[in-house]
């Protein structure tokens, strides 16, 4: 009877202890599905599991709408990347943007706070915003180095460039043509994706690109300094949920040691590992923590 009555309580015990265990919450982060986005949701995963809880990606969430939503309703309790020039003038519908960084990320961390109740933290250190680009042998030909030294050529250059920001008002061509009084001989629209490759053959001159795209390594590319400032800030950054940042404080801290730690050249280079040298995102996530001592185990 006793035998049987020790039986009984050890396995009742188990039970528990295994109730237990599935009843432990999951943190879910949400990620689209491009590398930067993996890279860095894996980094957030593997920093929450470092202290002891229990996390999921959530992938493929198309766009920063689905994105929104998603944590509004709780589906998802971190949003990996944001980047603060898509959330102002979508999400929050800003018409004018600071030119200023600084008061860009003020405004969103305080919009974000009061619509969602949800903390939109400082920078990885990184920006992906809109970039011209052109080939290397050219810059150094021209002498180009910023946006500006464009303008004594402009007219015999071809540009390449997605077709909708021909004809966005706020950030596209026809705000640029006024802001920096110059106009490019051709225009080409083509997709996005198609811009790297067409400047590197030389079908155009010069292209609107990523600046942390994964692309600018891969054909060795120049980037132009925007010295008037013209496209928005686009830094990125992750958005916890507070109840989430309340349950468990441990992530406010996780993510303040992550601030910072990124900037764009690194950005471009993780991608570059990813995209080209097709490096799982968990494994450069990894690597990346490893090397930085962001990780305690």
């Amino acid at each position: 009877m006793k035998k049987t009555t020790g039986l009984l309580l050890a396995l009742m015990l188990s039970a528990g202890l295994f109730a237990g265990c599935s009843s432990k919450e999951t943190i879910k982060i949400g990620s689209q599905s491009t590398s930067e986005q993996m890279i860095i949701a894996n980094m957030i995963k593997l920093m929450i599991e470092d202290r002891k809880l229990q996390a999921e990606i959530v992938t493929g969430l198309g766009s920063t709408p689905v994105i929104v939503n998603a944590m509004k309703s709780n589906e998802i309790q971190i949003s990996a990347v944001r980047y603060v020039g898509t959330d102002l003038t979508g999400t929050l519908g800003v018409k004018e943007m600071p030119a200023d960084s600084a008061a860009a990320l003020a405004m969103v961390q305080k919009g974000i706070q009061e619509k969602f109740d949800q903390t939109w933290f400082p920078s990885y250190g990184f920006e992906n915003t809109y970039v011209f680009t052109v080939r290397q042998d050219l810059a150094d030909q021209w002498k180009l180095n910023k946006v500006s030294d464009v303008a004594s050529h402009a007219k015999e250059m071809r540009l390449g460039t997605d077709n909708a920001w021909l004809e966005r008002t706020l950030d596209g061509y026809p705000a640029f043509k006024k802001v920096y009084g110059l106009e490019f001989g051709k225009t080409s629209p083509m997709e996005i994706g198609l811009v790297y490759k067409a400047v590197s053959n030389k079908d155009v001159d010069i292209v609107l690109a990523y600046s942390s795209d994964a692309r600018l390594k891969e054909y060795n590319l120049k980037t132009l300094e925007d010295d008037k400032k013209f496209f928005p800030p686009y830094q990125a950054s992750p958005v916890v949920r507070n109840d989430t940042l309340k349950k468990h404080p441990e992530i406010k801290e996780m993510m303040d040691k992550l601030a910072g730690q990124i900037d764009t050249k690194t950005m471009t280079e993780l991608n570059y590992q990813a995209d080209v040298k097709k490096v799982e995102p968990e494994q450069i996530a990894k690597d990346f923590l490893k090397q930085k001592g962001l990780l305690k185990s």
